[in-house]
């Protein structure tokens, strides 16, 4: 009993130091926002924000609705986990945002009403696309979505489908991206019906079909995420120029030949934007899968035949917020994109028994794919070391010497992913650094349903050092979700490529800054000749 009193003070202590942690860590949790509703109204329409962390009240804390702040006079009431407001008069379309002295929140895209288009009656001219119906008019990044309308084209083509795109502040607001064929976002395509999934990236707004003969009218799909949100900021502008060159083509005596070059372009995609190119000479197909074919058929050995590239464009870093509770944990196994991008390739030992039982192990227990995603990526941080001299060693060889460098953290993170049946694709291209220096380098991506395409760069979230390169504070956590303005991309996922002549042979690149299966592609009548693919030079940035 005795023992007991003396006890009890030092008890009573620890329990109270305990509940002061617990209520500062309550205190001071940003703002979160669940749902805001409407997503699309008009000026002077009342809006609802619900989540949590808001505040008690309004003092000392905001709404922020694409850049501008509503007056006292727009709110109509605030609590910690509610909102209400009228829409400001000067309010355009763009993120929505609750702020308080924790923090900012998660931000949802706010529609202003003025700017959804209104559906015309039929084709604006003879032969142009019209869209009659939309269904559903809502859904996330995956859904399956019907136009139905006139004019679309027997095939595709050069058809494509159009969702809105948030672009961010710096690059005006909303904007257009169009499904991808990487992602295998179409299903079916005829003159007066063409199916599609939602992109990745897609936001609420206009969706529209574009064909050769014009852009159809619009319709308005409302993009339901509630797995979390993706930014793309901190812009910076490149002109860069690279080049492949050909000589010394020894060929046998009166035989005709030809030799073709698969030059990859600067990949267009929402990170990547406002491209110009000039190519010199001109390709003869110039966007095959991302890649140039020039050919070279009257050859003359003692030319030197150069093909010089050079892009202007700009390149944000995607970042990511994503609500772990939120994430879908079952796949769409029917999907292309889920049985593609979680298959073995020429690079990708998805099959290895290693790369299969370490993935066993580390996500047997786990049903969340981001949290498998998290424990793969913990694993190989732990278990590699950087190394910048491992380019004579496959990826596998690298785990078990426990030394590698980016291409073999990209592979084994995308292998080990794969294996524990979450899609995800390795990226290829280059970093950017110092004084305007390049070096190859390759990351990866993981895909959730619902939500799309999460980057990772193990390598660099492994310590990866390089003089002159920017590295967030914390790099093991911000390169797991995110990937900065420093590097430009040339393919996600390998390029495969069906030889032109069959009886030919070809020259597939390894560790190249394009993960393709050809690169060079000669008849069997060459008997010897010499290439050099040089690395990208930054003329300017900006």
């Amino acid at each position: 009993m005795v023992f007991s009193k003396k006890l009890l003070p030092f008890v009573l202590f620890v329990f109270f130091v305990i509940l002061l942690i617990v209520s500062l860590l309550l205190i001071n949790k940003p703002p979160e926002i669940y749902k805001l509703t409407p997503s699309v109204a008009l000026p002077g329409e009342k809006i609802i924000i619900t989540g949590k962390n808001f505040g008690k009240n309004q003092s000392g804390n905001e709404v922020i609705i694409a850049g501008i702040k509503p007056t006292l006079s727009n709110y109509i009431s605030w609590n910690s986990h509610e909102i209400v407001l009228k829409v400001p008069d000067d309010v355009k379309s763009g993120r929505l945002y609750v702020k308080t002295e924790s923090g900012i929140s998660n931000g949802p895209l706010f529609i202003n009403k003025e700017y959804v288009p209104v559906v015309i009656k039929g084709p604006s001219k003879p032969g142009e696309p019209y869209i009659r119906s939309v269904s559903p008019l809502k859904g996330r990044v995956g859904q399956k979505v019907t136009i139905e309308g006139l004019n679309f084209g027997l095939s595709q083509g050069a058809g494509k489908v159009f969702f809105s795109f948030y672009s961010g502040k710096e690059a005006g607001g909303t904007n257009y991206i169009s499904c991808s064929p990487l992602d295998f976002d179409y299903i079916s395509w005829d003159s007066q019906k063409v199916v599609v999934f939602v992109p990745d990236g897609a936001t609420s707004g206009e969706v529209k079909v574009s064909t050769d003969r014009g852009d159809s009218n619009s319709f308005y799909f409302e993009v339901v995420n509630p797995v979390g949100t993706k930014l793309y900021d901190k812009k910076r502008g490149y002109q860069i120029q690279y080049d492949v060159s050909v000589s010394d083509i020894v060929v046998a005596q009166g035989k005709k030949s030809e030799f073709e070059l698969w030059v990859p372009g600067v990949q267009k995609n929402q990170a990547q934007r406002n491209m110009e190119a000039v190519f010199d000479p001109e390709p003869m197909w110039k966007d095959y899968k991302g890649l140039m074919m020039y050919q070279i058929d009257k050859i003359d050995p003692w030319r030197v035949y150069k093909f010089t590239q050079s892009y202007w464009f700009e390149r944000y870093a995607v970042e990511t917020d994503i609500n772990t509770q939120r994430v879908i944990k079952k796949y769409n196994t029917e999907r292309k994109l889920f049985s593609y991008y979680t298959s073995a390739n020429t690079i990708t030992p998805v099959d290895n028994k290693t790369i299969r039982n370490i993935a066993s192990s580390l996500t047997r227990r786990e049903s969340n794919p981001y949290r498998k995603a998290e424990k793969i990526y913990s694993y190989l941080l732990k278990r590699l070391e950087y190394s910048g001299k491992s380019p004579f060693i496959t990826p596998l060889e690298s785990l078990a010497k426990k030394k590698g460098d980016a291409f073999d953290y990209a592979i084994l993170f995308t292998a080990l992913c794969r294996s524990a049946g979450i899609p995800a694709r390795t990226v290829a291209g280059y970093l950017v650094y110092g004084d305007k220096q390049t070096r190859k380098h390759w990351w990866s991506e993981f895909y959730l349903e619902g939500f799309g395409w999460v980057p990772v760069d193990t390598a660099l979230g492994d310590g990866m050092d390089i003089v002159g390169i920017k590295i967030p504070e914390n790099p093991e956590r911000y390169y797991f979700g995110n990937v900065d303005n420093q590097r430009i991309t040339f393919s996600k996922g390998v390029i495969d490529i069906k030889p032109i002549n069959p009886d030919g042979k070809t020259v597939q690149k390894m560790r190249s800054y394009s993960l393709q299966t050809v690169q060079e592609e000669y008849s069997d009548t060459i008997k010897s000749y010499k290439s050099r693919w040089n690395d990208i030079q930054v003329i300017d940035w900006w």
